[in-house]
């Protein structure tokens, strides 16, 4: 018999089995491991990049390096959340966006992510100037 002369014949799925409970709301230790998973590997990112830079490092080397690693984080965050619900760093610490993501949910919370980023930052290197004295 003949590959094209084979008849396929229907297969019915048993959906009785009930559906699971939703999952709860992550703890905060929990999202801030995800994110670090997440930071560490744009941070191994740019360590693999860093040998593509040119032998003296100025300021539009090092902008440049950074709007390229930004701009990868976008496309990173918001395809996973909007195609999967959760990162990398989410599937190893069972982190997930809650419900469906919108393209502009997305990049909103990318946004957000991005200025606690800063925030934090700032926070931190203003905290070190000051107890430096």
């Amino acid at each position: 018999m003949r590959f094209d002369e084979v008849e396929l014949e229907p297969v019915t799925f048993d959906l009785s089995e009930p559906a699971p409970p939703p999952a709860a709301h992550a703890s905060r230790f929990r999202r801030l491991a995800a994110l670090l998973i997440d930071l560490s590997l744009f941070a191994a990112f740019t360590l693999a990049l860093s040998p593509l830079l040119p032998p003296s490092i100025g300021w539009m080397t090092v902008a440049g390096l950074a709007g390229f690693v930004v701009l990868v984080s976008y496309y990173y965050f918001v395809g996973t959340w909007m195609l999967w619900g959760k990162t990398i760093g989410g599937a190893i610490f069972d982190v997930r966006v809650a419900g469906a993501m919108s393209f502009r949910n997305a990049s909103l919370r990318w946004v957000a992510l991005w200025a606690w980023i800063v925030a934090s930052g700032a926070v931190v290197f203003f905290a070190l100037r000051f107890v430096k004295g």
